[in-house]
């Protein structure tokens, strides 16, 4: 079953390396003669091996000596990449010292270095051309070109983005009925007395496939609602328990990371937290009655009807987590006929056309055989989107999926219909699916991440007219309609954010991975042994010991990928790692300057990504001459090195604000992502050469308030950006984020009023407040996507948006609302699909007329309670009459002395609550409310347990206690009477230097008992005072 796979990892290789043999050949590399005849043979040998791979990828089963010849020629091609990949090197480096050399003897001395490398490789090749010799003799005897049986694969030519990627209610089958059983359970009117306010744990039972999660989902979309805090968080089958516990109280808290805690630590937070208010917890896929009974310690039963829904596998398991209460156990059932029959229907036939006659008794067979399994169904509708006309390949998958699923619903059975699927996938997409096993179970996978590290591995074939990361954007969403991976985050125009991988695929792929040596990973589960010689390694484990992680790095200088998702205590040797192509060490914080010193030996690197603690690179990393990929965003570098310049191959680099880059970046011809160029940080000579940067796609540019000091320079830095932006646009430029000082329009009207055109960008992101909407945004013809703070808006700026008729996405941040409220009618913005409208705490003007924006989907507001209320006297927005509507999210802000909840807040909440409810589409909606409370510093003793503030009580202390008990849970900022301690209004107090910080300012600035605190904390339901003063 897994030679298809086996094939593809061999193709995987052998793409990249064709070319390879051509580019020795055609660069004159191979002057030795020996070396040349043998590269020669090479280029013509492998050709046809490849021929025989593709002809036998389709077999489901092998001949036993044939998966052998098979696996020896991928790590055949393998090593023979590893060694032209050294000798090119080798040679490369001798070409560049030879053009610093003079004198006769050295010269002499550097010649005869070069031939001893010629030399040393010709023994390489010929070493690997007896390798092919034999492994062809081997393919003779074995006979292995022979007629093939099985199914064929055809490229299936879908289209990238389906509208059915919004998954609203109406796009599910068979959900309604298990979704208002599950919520009668949790809501049960017949418990009465105090059983009816106790802690009740709903449990979804079922194997894997049956839409266990699916149905937890839209339960929790439908519910969450009418309780005051909620989380949804996925298990294993073996758990990080701390991460799962700091994932609750993330979620619970809403106002970012919490503190880094013990697991003990974690539940008592959780507990304190909870201990008064009602909460609605989802804990997906528990595994094991021990992970249960932690995450379990955690939920206080604090009579206020509290819920929490569990999902697993095991029956056991449920009944231990409702309580051995059968009666509160929901086994999910498969889909009967009916509902397969229109899952199936509605994923190959939108259009709601229906099953054509000649195809409806084959249709009926492949859904018996899928037994109701929702994953097996929508992966079979994948398989089939493009053949819905052809009876005789309808039939060969019917053929080939076996009778398991008939019979039960046995892993087997769905590996089965998932290497169908499989096989039917082209081989470079086989190569891309492959390699998602790299990544930990139920992991976020960024769809912009993984589509360059598939460039940076070379799976990406070559395309006319298309960078291959676009390439590859098109394999990623291939997979996404196929079903074979899960989107997540489906933006507007059917963007997606990025993916997840199910369970049982993960499990599928993992293990065909390993078999064929393609990705070794190394989880908690454990490893059973590994190859001699590892490919790829994916570090996951977090009870992996020191000694066992050196053991399993050790003499692997084989190793093209190496990705480290856990901070380990300790860092491993990266000193022999001498064929890497991928180096990820972004999760890994345990790394200092010192560690990564040997990376810039490391030539064959493509893909550089580096964790928080690394404050600069070494001034040799220009010598990574492949690096295409370098991302140095949560370092702590302030300046990159000269040599950077000489990194020829680099499309994507990423620095975080302040770095300061070297003048001549414009030597990095190759460059299509640049994020971010700081002004006055870099020179004005660094934004000229920007302009001579021809393919570069997405760019962003910084300034800060400084600049208004710099004079004649800053002139300077504005005619010269000018300049830059019209050449790139002149050249493509796609993305483009952009700062300037708050409410300083003229500088990007004075950029864009100069004749800078930009006609193919299609992202504008405007950071910091303007004073009215540019006139000049309506000139760009391409633009879908833009972002806007504004001090004002009125009337006229809504008539330049409304003059945008190609806009999809729109995020406008208002400072000050307008007397009257603004109307958005039937006249404008017509195809805009997202909306996102954030006032913090002032009013939101916005109301949508009759007719208004017919295309929305989405709605995100952001206001505050009672400034809203005191302009507009009402919380009507016209939400009913936006007639796309399907997802609404409010958060709703109010200030609060720390009492009851604030009734403007109520107000607001029931309003939108309402308008959803009586909308035609039903949308989806989540309302949220945010509270700002305000404490004098005698109340904020109180809170913490120490006495009343009296002359020079401890202020210091005071703080530094609140800091302590409360930074888990709020923004916590300053004031001293109207003036603000040097920090900002909302400041996150999430580690320990922050709070010096913040003490060290009281005792800087605070004079006498006026200094007040304000508290911001996210909750969803009422506050109880004694929350934060026990």
């Amino acid at each position: 079953m897994m030679v298809g796979a086996t094939v593809s990892a061999s193709a995987g290789v052998m793409n990249s390396l064709l070319g390879k043999l051509s580019t020795l050949l055609d660069k004159e590399y191979t002057k030795h003669k020996n070396v040349e005849k043998d590269v020669m043979f090479l280029q013509r040998e492998l050709p046809s091996m490849e021929a025989v791979l593709q002809k036998h990828a389709m077999q489901d089963e092998l001949d036993v000596q044939l998966k052998a010849w098979v696996s020896e020629l991928r790590e055949l091609a393998y090593d023979i990449e590893d060694s032209i990949d050294a000798f090119m090197v080798r040679i490369e480096h001798y070409s560049d010292e030879s053009a610093g050399i003079k004198g006769f003897m050295s010269k002499k001395i550097h010649k005869l270095k070069k031939l001893r490398c010629h030399h040393k490789f010709s023994a390489v090749f010929l070493e690997l051309k007896e390798r092919v010799v034999e492994a062809n003799e081997r393919r003779r005897r074995y006979e292995v070109d022979g007629s093939t049986s099985g199914t064929t694969t055809s490229d299936l030519l879908v289209d990238s983005r389906l509208p059915a990627l919004y998954s609203g209610l109406d796009e599910l089958v068979g959900i309604k009925g298990p979704r208002d059983c599950i919520i009668k359970l949790l809501t049960y009117e017949a418990d009465s007395g105090p059983s009816r306010q106790q802690l009740k744990v709903v449990s979804i039972v079922g194997c894997g496939g049956l839409g266990k999660t699916t149905l937890a989902n839209q339960v929790y979309k439908e519910i969450n609602g009418q309780f005051d805090c909620k989380a949804f968080v996925s298990m294993s089958q073996k758990p990080d328990m701390r991460k799962i516990l700091m994932d609750l109280l993330s979620q619970i808290l809403r106002n970012g990371s919490p503190m880094c805690f013990d697991e003990q630590r974690l539940i008592d937070k959780l507990r304190e937290f909870l201990k008064d208010k009602r909460y609605l917890i989802v804990i997906d896929d528990i595994w094991s009655t021990s992970a249960w009974e932690i995450v379990k310690s955690a939920f206080p039963d604090n009579n206020l009807r509290s819920r929490i829904i569990t999902t697993t596998r095991i029956m056991d398991v449920a009944k231990s987590c409702s309580a051995n209460l059968q009666e509160y156990v929901y086994t999910i059932k498969p889909l009967n006929h009916q509902d397969s029959s229109k899952l199936f229907v509605k994923k190959i036939f939108p259009s709601g056309c229906g099953v054509p006659q000649h195809l409806k008794e084959v249709s009926n067979a492949i859904l018996k055989k899928c037994g109701g399994l929702p994953l097996a169904i929508l992966i079979i509708a994948g398989l089939l989107a493009s053949k819905y006309d052809r009876k005789d390949e309808w039939e060969a998958v019917h053929n080939s999926i076996g009778s398991e699923l008939g019979k039960n619903h046995t892993l087997e059975g769905f590996r089965r219909i998932l290497m169908l699927s499989f096989y039917d996938l082209p081989h470079d997409l086989k190569t891309c699916f492959l390699y998602l096993s790299i990544f930990p179970e139920d992991d976020l996978i960024v769809r912009k991440q993984l589509v360059w590290k598939w460039v940076a591995e070379g799976f990406i074939r070559k395309e006319r007219g298309k960078r291959p990361d676009q390439v590859a954007e098109s394999y990623f969403y291939d997979l996404i309609n196929r079903n074979m991976i899960q989107a997540v985050g489906v933006q507007y125009k059917g963007n997606i954010y990025g993916c997840r991988v199910h369970d049982l695929v993960l499990d599928l792929i993992r293990s065909l991975s390993a078999q064929i040596n393609f990705v070794i990973a190394i989880d908690d589960k454990g490893y059973e042994s590994s190859p001699r010689k590892i490919r790829r390694l994916s570090l996951q484990a977090s009870n992996l010991e020191d000694q066992e992680m050196q053991k399993l790095v050790s003499n692997q200088s084989h190793i093209r990928s190496l990705i480290m998702f856990r901070a380990f205590k300790k860092a491993p040797d990266l000193f022999k790692f001498h064929a890497l192509r991928i180096l990820d060490l972004s999760e890994c914080n345990c790394l200092e300057d010192h560690h990564i010193t040997c990376i810039v030996n490391m030539f064959q690197l493509r893909y550089l990504s580096l964790p928080c603690r690394i404050t600069e690179l070494h001034e040799q990393t220009g010598n990574l001459q492949h690096l295409e990929v370098l991302n140095i965003r949560r370092c702590m570098i302030k300046t990159l090195p000269e040599s950077i310049v000489k990194l020829g191959k680099l499309m994507c680099l990423h620095v975080k604000s302040g770095v300061k880059l070297p003048d001549e970046i414009g030597r990095m011809q190759a460059l299509q992502e640049l994020e971010s160029i700081s002004i006055p940080c870099n020179s004005v000579r660094l934004i000229e050469e920007i302009g001579r940067l021809t393919r570069l796609r997405r760019l962003t540019v910084e300034t800060t308030s400084t600049t208004e000091k710099m004079g004649d320079q800053e002139v300077r830095f504005r005619e010269m950006l000018v300049s830059s932006l019209t050449e790139l646009g002149r050249n493509g430029l796609e993305s483009l984020c952009i700062s300037y000082p708050h409410g300083q329009n003229f500088i990007l009207d004075s950029l864009f009023g100069s004749g800078c055109s930009l006609p193919k960008l299609h992202e504008l992101d405007i950071k910091n407040y303007l004073c009215w909407v540019p006139r000049w945004i309506t000139m760009l013809s391409s633009l879908v996507h833009l972002c806007l703070s504004m001090y004002d808006i009125d009337e006229k700026d809504m008539r330049v948006l409304n003059g945008i008729s190609t806009l999809l996405f729109l995020h406008l941040e208002l400072r000050n609302p307008p007397e009257e409220r603004l109307v958005i009618g039937c006249d404008g913005l017509r195809h805009l699909n997202e909306l996102h409208v954030f006032c913090q705490h002032s009013a939101t003007p916005l109301t949508f007329a009759p007719g208004a924006m017919p295309e929305l989907h989405r709605l995100r507001l952001e206001f505050g309670a009672r400034e809203t209320l005191r302009m507009y006297g009402d919380f009507d927005f016209g939400i009913e009459h936006l007639s796309g509507l399907r997802d609404i999210r409010v958060d709703i802000n109010y200030y609060s002395g720390g009492t009851d909840m604030d009734a403007e807040a109520v107000a607001a909440k029931d309003a939108i609550t309402t308008a959803s409810i009586i909308h035609p589409n039903r949308p989806l909606h989540d309302v949220r409310m945010h509270v700002t409370m305000m404490f004098t510093l005698k109340e904020a003793a109180q809170s913490v347990g120490l006495q009343s503030a009296t002359k020079e009580l401890n202020k210091t202390l005071i703080i530094q206690k609140f800091c302590e008990n409360y930074s888990s849970y709020y923004h916590v900022s300053l004031r001293h009477g109207t003036s603000s301690l040097g920090l900002e209004e909302t400041t996150y107090v999430s580690s320990g230097n922050l709070a010096i910080k913040i003490r060290r300012e009281v005792k800087r600035r605070a004079k006498g008992t006026g200094l007040v605190l304000l508290i911001k904390a996210a909750l969803a339901g009422s506050l109880n005072y004694k929350a934060i003063s026990s």
